[in-house]
């Protein structure tokens, strides 16, 4: 082989290895952006959930002072478990949006070098 063609294949082959790392940037832009998202939905089923577990309470309470005990400390309990998961949904889903910002921050420092 002479001396040109080693370097058309080095140069080949150079190029061939340095495609796949290109897109795997991207693509870790994109994984941040729907992880965001993802957060993001996370987040507002969290609050739908809190104020579903207040209004569930108060209707346990309206449910027990007509002298339905049982099926208001029922609601009440039901109430405060769906008011305790939306918390947690809610920090669930801010810890995911950090996490996306982080990944598209990580992604656009890596196309810059």
């Amino acid at each position: 082989m002479s001396k040109w063609m080693k370097l058309m294949m080095a140069g080949v082959v150079t190029v061939g290895l340095s495609v796949p790392a290109f897109s795997q940037a991207v693509n870790a832009a994109k994984a941040g952006e729907r992880r965001e998202q993802r957060g993001k939905a996370v987040q507002k089923r969290g609050e739908h959930l809190e104020k579903k577990g207040e209004r569930n309470e108060k209707a346990g309470e309206k449910l027990e002072s007509q002298g339905k005990v049982k099926a208001g400390e029922h609601l009440e309990n039901k109430g405060e478990r769906q008011e305790n998961k939306g918390e947690r949904q809610e920090k669930k889903g801010v810890r995911m949006q950090k996490q996306g910002e982080r990944l598209e921050k990580k992604a656009a420092t890596t196309d810059k070098k």
